[in-house]
C-alpha cells in the first residue's frame, strides 16, 4: 500500500469526501434538507436588510452618486412639464437598510446614472421629511424604497420597490411618450 492509497477497512461513507457525506446525511435526514431549503430562503429573500444593516454597523458612506436630486415634487413636476421628461421618484430615508444598499450599489453605478440624467427628472423624497408627506400620501407609500416613474401630471408610468443595478436599468427602460 502506497501513501496516497486509502486503508480499504474504512467505511465508504467515511472516505468519502465532503459533498458526498453531505448528500449521504441529508438523505437519511430529509427533514435536515428542509431546515437548509427554508434558511437559504430566508436569507435570499433579507439580503437586501442584512446587506444594508453591515453598511450602517460598518459605517460605511454610500459614494457620490452625482445624481442631481431634487426634493421639490411640485417643482420637478412642473421641469417635467417644460422639458418633457418623466419623473423618477425615490422615496427612502436614512436609515432603511435596503435604501443603504441602494445608495451604495445601484445609485453611483454609470449605467444607471447616464440613464437617470439623460431620460428623468430625479427626485428624491425623505419619507421622515413632513414636506414628502403629501407625495407619500399621494402614491400611498407604505414601505421603502419605493419608487415611481410619473408623468408631468403625476400620473403613474411604471412603480416598483427595492431594485438591483439591473433591475434598475430594467425599470429606467420604458419607453419615452
Amino acid at each position: 500500500m502506497t501513501d496516497h492509497d486509502e486503508p480499504t477497512n474504512i467505511p465508504t461513507e467515511k472516505r468519502a469526501g465532503l459533498p458526498a457525506r453531505l448528500m449521504n446525511y441529508l438523505r437519511l435526514h430529509p427533514s435536515m434538507f428542509l431546515w437548509i431549503l427554508i434558511v437559504a430562503l430566508l436569507v435570499m429573500v433579507q439580503w437586501p436588510q442584512i446587506k444594508g444593516g453591515y453598511y450602517s454597523l460598518m459605517g460605511i458612506a454610500a459614494p457620490a452618486d452625482n445624481i442631481p436630486w431634487r426634493t421639490d415634487y411640485q417643482a420637478a413636476l412642473q421641469e417635467s412639464a417644460a422639458s418633457g421628461k418623466p419623473v423618477l421618484l425615490d422615496f427612502s430615508a436614512d436609515w432603511c437598510p435596503p435604501c443603504k444598499v441602494m445608495k451604495h450599489e445601484v445609485w453611483p453605478d454609470a449605467d444607471v446614472h447616464k440613464a437617470v440624467i439623460d431620460s428623468y427628472i430625479p427626485v428624491y423624497l425623505d419619507v421622515d421629511n413632513p414636506a414628502s408627506q403629501a407625495a407619500a400620501n399621494r402614491y400611498a407609500v407604505r414601505s421603502i424604497p419605493s419608487l415611481f416613474i410619473v408623468d408631468s401630471q403625476g400620473n403613474v408610468l411604471k412603480q416598483e420597490q427595492f431594485l438591483s443595478r439591473r433591475g434598475m436599468l430594467d425599470f429606467l427602460s420604458i419607453a419615452q411618450p
